[in-house]
């Protein structure tokens, strides 16, 4: 990786950072977590790999931000997050990109644009976030999550007598009603919180600007202090990923952190990379990894060959070993579309 660092004129002076593949690594990892939730053929697979079904944490529910963190790593590298009109335009990519997916999977007639509206709405407003002065960023994302965790557990939502954290008369349902979207992890009552975990992701890629595959130390001790700020808040403000709770952001904010100084450790440091160069393809090509997840295994085979093959592996082999050979047969569908093109030297970005 190299590049500029995000609003810091010093950084563009800066001598570039060598590539650092464990980032890299750490993505193709979030992209393999992605495809075994997102494609298990059944929740037999396991309870780790099905998302808590409210309040509560699993790997699954891990994955996500892992990805929304290394968006943020990459931010202080780009030239294009220092240009405006390059950065919007990306935003708008993503967000019709993503609209394309959700109408290839559920047909015309909704406005939801899934998980890559996700991606576009955090990364702009973290965007906007790094227009202010570098020494107010941290106050301002720490005041946000403050604002947003005081509201959801002091003020009742409209229409409702109390503070909420039910999925019917939480501040998170009642905005996504607001604007004329279902409610769910990915609506637009999450850009905001989640945009606090690239914001994490930026102030970790601005240490590795500084100090390259040496930052791991700084990576691992300051992902401590949101696990234990997110930990200590949970009996007040539950970990929550379809609400996207302070919570929720602290403590997968420090596990993100944790993965992604483990695999620059393993990598960039210790230099064992013979091992790893399979998640690096993933990582590399992680947009194209999930739109042919989506639309292959979500959009054309999902109501097809997924019922038919699961039904007979579950009866010959029992049901988790259906569950997971659909997950694996996504894992490697996929990777070999994004090992084809790095083959070609191709990396698509949107």
């Amino acid at each position: 990786m190299s590049g500029s660092g995000v609003g810091s004129p010093a950084a563009v002076s800066a001598p570039p950072v060598p590539r650092l593949h464990g980032v890299d690594v750490a993505r193709g990892l979030a992209i393999v977590g992605m495809l075994l939730v997102d494609n298990r053929g059944g929740n037999a697979i396991g309870r780790q790999l099905v998302h808590a079904p409210w309040h509560g944490l699993r790997v699954a529910d891990v994955v996500f931000p892992v990805f929304l963190l290394l968006v943020g790593v990459s931010m202080p590298f780009s030239r294009r997050a220092q240009r405006p009109r390059a950065a919007l335009l990306r935003v708008v990519r993503l967000t019709v990109l993503g609209w394309l997916v959700v109408t290839a999977k559920y047909g015309f007639g909704g406005v939801a644009t899934g998980v890559l509206g996700h991606i576009a709405g955090a990364y702009l407003l973290c965007w906007l976030l790094l227009r202010l002065p570098r020494r107010a960023q941290v106050p301002v994302a720490a005041g946000v999550l403050l604002t947003i965790g005081l509201v959801s557990v002091l003020l009742p939502p409209p229409g409702a007598g109390h503070p909420s954290l039910t999925p019917e008369l939480s501040w998170a349902a009642w905005s996504d009603r607001t604007v004329g979207v279902s409610f769910s992890a990915e609506a637009p009552h999450s850009y905001l919180p989640s945009a606090a975990t690239v914001f994490t992701g930026v102030l970790a890629g601005r240490a590795l600007q500084r100090h390259g595959a040496a930052a791991v130390r700084r990576l691992a001790a300051g992902a401590l202090a949101p696990l234990a700020v997110g930990l200590l808040l949970a009996p007040v403000l539950p970990v929550n990923k379809r609400l996207w709770t302070p919570s929720y952001v602290l403590v997968t904010g420090g596990i993100g952190l944790l993965v992604l100084a483990a695999a620059l450790w393993l990598v960039d440091t210790r230099g064992w990379r013979r091992p790893f160069p399979q998640l690096e393809v993933l990582g590399r090509n992680a947009i194209v990894a999930f739109v042919v997840s989506e639309l292959l295994f979500g959009a054309v085979l999902d109501d097809v060959l997924r019922p038919v093959l699961v039904r007979e592996l579950t009866r010959w082999a029992g049901a988790p070993v259906a569950a997971w050979v659909w997950a694996l047969a996504s894992v490697a569908v996929v990777w070999s579309v994004c090992a084809a093109l790095a083959h070609r030297g191709v990396v698509v970005r949107v």
